[in-house]
């Protein structure tokens, strides 16, 4: 499945270091699909990506590609952020529940209706001028 692609005029909203462990999951996200690893031993899913499971610390792994449904479980307002996080003022970052059982932190991007906790969302990939990245916004309507 591939998520949807939210246009972005700014640099992602930190400096991202592609390495051996995390190369898998930025090549998902060019290609719309927001990966997670899963552990080959106890089929544990993680985020971020990581070298050993938090579960068994097995080392090996398969990628799974996430729904993006999810569930926004608690958010903030951010009035005046330090200008090395390129983000606009004020921003939403939320914690949200994906349906596949991982928690995230993501920013939340403005929607015409204000956030409830509870409620629907959705991963989207945004694309910026220097590359991809994620966020979460309402899920939409029906």
């Amino acid at each position: 499945m591939t998520l949807p692609v939210v246009t972005l005029g700014l640099k992602r909203p930190l400096d991202i270091e592609v390495t051996g462990v995390t190369q898998t999951f930025w090549s998902g996200l060019a290609e719309g699909q927001f990966l997670l690893p899963r552990c080959s031993q106890c089929s544990r899913l993680s985020f971020p990506p990581r070298k050993v499971c938090p579960g068994c610390h097995h080392r090996d792994f398969t990628w799974v590609k996430a729904s993006g449904r999810a569930t926004l479980y608690s958010l903030t307002r951010i009035h005046n952020s330090p200008p090395r996080y390129n983000l606009l003022s004020p921003t939403s970052v939320a914690i949200i529940d994906l349906d596949e059982g991982i928690r995230l932190l993501t920013r939340l991007l403005p929607d015409d209706r204000p956030p409830v906790i509870g409620a629907a969302c959705e991963l989207v990939i945004t694309r910026h001028p220097d590359g991809m990245h994620y966020a979460a916004r309402p899920a939409a309507r029906l």
